[in-house]
């Protein structure tokens, strides 16, 4: 069978495929895996927990979060004990494709996927390397290469509009002297985000990863606006004085929910280029290596049993059981960022106010919130604002559909 993309997403498939004695090979685009960097490599403790993940490459340890809202006032999110850990994306997606070839996998590097035929028994993958084309066969394709997936555009499943995804430039930044290194940033409002939000995820005591996503505009690309934001929002720029940037990168973020379909005939999409991500935060770790290690059993099993081109009935337990797992949560994902973008920085400051005034609002926030399941939080905050919201029908009136499936 044949990967493509050695992310951790990739790499995971690959890893249970080849523990069965599969022959895999992965085509990675780039020179280095890892890189460029296309998240914060922020992991909640739970997921780690849960996907079995090594402590291998972490950066630092965070316990909270500071949401900045558009007025500049402050909403302080902590617990006790660590939440979640930053990970140098590199070092751990160096070890996962590691254990994957030791598994057995064979990686390509700096391999670029042209086109691809289907027979009525394989698949053939023509890719470029070393400026020469190669062709390979397999029973079966999968897409594991990000947003907006040239393997997904090419076999006709990707079904997403541009209006559902961000663009997202981000800072990997040191020398910083006025970090609370235990918290995140999150800062919110139309002037210096617009569709989105920046961030700063410390890595370090003087270190961090600043980014944002936005709606780019024709006037303004995604880079100008973080170093808008850099350069003049009032809290964050004093945060990152003096600081010195040692890499930069683009990327794109799936915020509109997952395809309508995963799998064809012979080809399976996981990960973000399926759309398994956390529209709330574009985070898609959690939900893309969960639904990595569904599509590897999976396809797995089909291998087993299949002598040709594996078939799309077979692939269909691979949508129905990930669907059955993490559906739900990602389609409310998705809802609850198309309201959170309606609302206007107005709208956004009064939240701020009401839940800041009431201790017990932040009490539910702190012990109900989960990193990895949101949407959880959001329902049950709803009757509860509700009073508060009585004054501000509309703010109301958008955030009560997020209570209707």
């Amino acid at each position: 069978m044949v990967i493509v993309g050695a992310g951790p997403i990739g790499s995971t498939v690959a890893n249970i495929i080849a523990k069965d004695g599969y022959k895999v090979l992965i085509l990675e685009e780039h020179l280095k895996v890892g890189l460029p960097t296309h998240c914060t490599g922020k992991i909640s403790v739970n997921a780690l927990m849960e996907l079995n993940l090594p402590n291998i490459g972490v950066q630092h340890k965070v316990k909270g979060a500071l949401f900045c809202s558009p007025d500049l006032n402050f909403l302080r999110v902590e617990r006790k004990e660590v939440q979640a850990h930053i990970f140098d994306r590199s070092v751990l997606d160096q070890w996962l494709l590691n254990r994957a070839v030791d598994s057995g996998t064979t990686i390509i590097k700096n391999a670029k996927v042209r086109h691809t035929s289907i027979g009525s028994h394989r698949i053939i993958v023509y890719y470029r390397h070393k400026n020469e084309t190669h062709a390979v066969s397999a029973k079966i394709i999968v897409g594991a290469d990000g947003a907006v997936s040239s393997i997904a555009r090419h076999f006709g499943l990707y079904s997403k509009p541009m209006s559902e995804t961000r663009f997202a430039v981000q800072k990997e930044m040191t020398n910083l002297k006025n970090l609370q290194a235990e918290f995140v940033d999150i800062y919110l409002g139309k002037k210096f985000a617009p569709g989105f939000f920046a961030w700063l995820v410390p890595t370090g005591e003087e270190s961090a990863k600043v980014g944002l996503g936005v709606i780019p505009t024709p006037s303004k690309t995604p880079i100008q606006y973080l170093e808008h934001f850099s350069r003049f929002h009032p809290i964050a720029k004093t945060k990152l004085e003096g600081g010195i940037c040692i890499r930069q990168t683009v990327h794109i973020l799936p915020i509109g929910g997952a395809l309508n379909q995963t799998v064809s005939e012979g080809v399976l999409i996981v990960g973000d280029a399926a759309g398994q991500v956390k529209s709330t935060t574009g985070g898609g770790l959690y939900f893309g290596i969960t639904c990595a290690k569904i599509a590897g059993n999976v396809i797995s099993k089909a291998l087993s049993t299949s002598d040709s081109l594996l078939q799309k009935d077979v692939l269909m337990e691979y949508q129905n059981l990930w669907e059955a797992q993490l559906g739900k949560e990602i389609k409310r994902s998705a809802k609850i960022r198309h309201i959170l973008d309606s609302l206007t920085d107005d709208e956004l400051n009064y939240l701020f106010y009401i839940i800041r005034r009431d201790k017990r609002l932040i009490s539910i926030i702190e012990s109900e919130g989960d990193l990895d399941w949101q949407s959880g939080l959001t329902v049950s905050l709803i009757p509860h604002l509700t009073r508060s919201l009585i004054k501000r029908p509309k703010l109301l009136l958008k955030l009560g559909k997020i209570l209707v499936d």
